[in-house]
């Protein structure tokens, strides 16, 4: 045991003992984190019908401000401007996300499979990406368009919105 001691002293075997430790104290650390994020990674059960639940409702909700007047800046049951119906529709759900198009798309997660009540984006005329609307199917979306109009239905097939089409993205 005297002799472990005396070769623990000399450099090149402190630096193998701290490493070790180091390591050894990093594993008890990450250890628990890695186990709670493969639970949240793999969706049980139960949380795939709440997630169809929550874009039921979702969608229900947005269906029930039709015709509603678009207001610019709006985000409230009395008027919506286009990303304020989708802030204030997730918000609603406990989503925290941002007003404003160019603010709000970054947090959402872009999809290849999109869903009813994902988030839908298109350019404006000046070719920048400044629209959004809720995807319902593949043949419809419901927004705020603009001001003097209400929210409404559109048909992603139009060739107005099909040559706008960005992207989709989710929160999910």
């Amino acid at each position: 045991m005297r002799k472990v001691a005396q070769n623990l002293k000399r450099p090149k075997y402190q630096f193998w003992a701290g490493l070790t430790v180091t390591c050894f104290m990093l594993s008890l650390e990450v250890t628990p984190h890695l186990a709670a994020l493969t639970t949240k990674a793999s969706p049980t059960a139960q949380q795939l019908p709440r997630e169809n639940a929550m874009r039921d409702d979702i969608v229900r909700k947005a269906q029930s401000y039709l015709n509603l007047p678009y207001i610019f800046g709006g985000a409230s049951p009395t008027g919506f401007d286009c990303s304020g119906l989708v802030m204030y529709l997730y918000n609603q759900h406990g989503f925290t996300m941002p007003h404003g198009v160019i603010y709000m798309r970054p947090t959402l997660r872009l999809t290849k499979n999109p869903q009813k009540g994902d988030v839908i984006f298109f350019r404006n005329d000046n070719g920048v990406v400044g629209h959004v609307g809720m995807y319902i199917d593949e043949e419809r979306f419901i927004h705020a368009p603009k001001p003097g109009a209400v929210i409404r239905y559109e048909k992603l097939k139009h060739p107005y919105w099909r040559q706008r089409f960005v992207e989709i993205r989710s929160v999910f």
